[in-house]
């Protein structure tokens, strides 16, 4: 696994997998924001547009970054307001007095918080952050695997089409944090990929490159969260989690975060 690069999800960021459900749950809405900080201490600040932009921050167009609604006469509320936080400034003292204005920001808001440092590895630690999104304002609070994008998908739809302040904890551990108990890579049938560009163009994961005629799967660099895989329209990205189900993949990168630490 690579070590992280200013502006840039690493590959297998548990962040830029909530972007791409985030975007999927949402983009027949019209007008909606998605907005705030989607990067890491180790990456720096990541506006969300940024979390599947080849490139990062460095590469991002200035027309794809999004402001937070204020609510104002000026700067009505959008339809929808996405506001991403990183669990470690949420759980700052400050959070509350930064967040006083969510229901402003939408007819709906999701506040999504990134639960993937070090504080929160376990259930605990993560349901205290749900609690405390209710004490900032939302109704309710859903916790979240992001690399389950089905159901992760199924979820935001629902807080998007419901009025009001919804809270979703992304939670899933930083790639990084793995390290050296990484997951084994992902692989690529070069023989019957057929160079759609598809998995690329969704997640943009640095772990993935177009070597023509085929993609191909940079080993040292792949964390094994097994993203690419699900985007993958002829199945020709191999994982050696195949028969786990999602459950258990989950279960194996907190395993392996935690290995790391102790």
């Amino acid at each position: 696994m690579r070590n992280p690069q200013q502006g840039v999800l690493c590959a297998g960021c548990p962040h830029r997998a909530a972007y791409v459900a985030i975007k999927e749950a949402t983009r027949r809405i019209r007008g909606r924001v998605i907005c705030g900080n989607i990067g890491c201490a180790a990456v720096g600040h990541v506006h969300p547009a940024a979390a599947t932009c080849p490139g990062g921050m460095e590469k991002l167009l200035p027309r794809y970054i999004q402001d937070v609604p204020s609510g104002a006469p000026e700067e009505p509320a959008a339809p929808l307001c996405v506001h991403i936080v990183l669990d470690t400034d949420f759980a700052a003292d400050d959070a509350a007095a930064n967040l006083t204005g969510l229901a402003g920001e939408g007819t709906s808001t999701i506040l999504a918080v990134m639960a993937s440092s070090w504080d929160h590895l376990e259930r605990a630690a993560i349901e205290r952050l749900g609690a405390k999104t209710l004490e900032v304002g939302a109704e309710d609070a859903a916790v979240l695997d992001p690399f389950d994008i089905e159901r992760t998908v199924e979820v935001l739809r629902e807080q998007a089409a419901t009025p009001g302040v919804h809270a979703a904890i992304f939670a899933s551990p930083c790639a990084q944090l793995q390290r050296p108990a990484a997951l084994e890579p992902v692989e690529v049938d070069r023989y019957m990929c057929v160079g759609c560009h598809r998995c690329f163009q969704i997640t943009a994961c640095p772990a993935l490159a177009f070597k023509p005629p085929a993609y191909e799967v940079d080993a040292d660099a792949c964390a094994g969260c097994d993203l690419c895989c699900g985007f993958c329209p002829n199945q020709v990205i191999y994982t050696p989690r195949a028969r786990l189900s999602i459950e258990e993949r989950a279960a194996a990168r907190y395993e392996a975060a935690r290995q790391a630490r102790d």
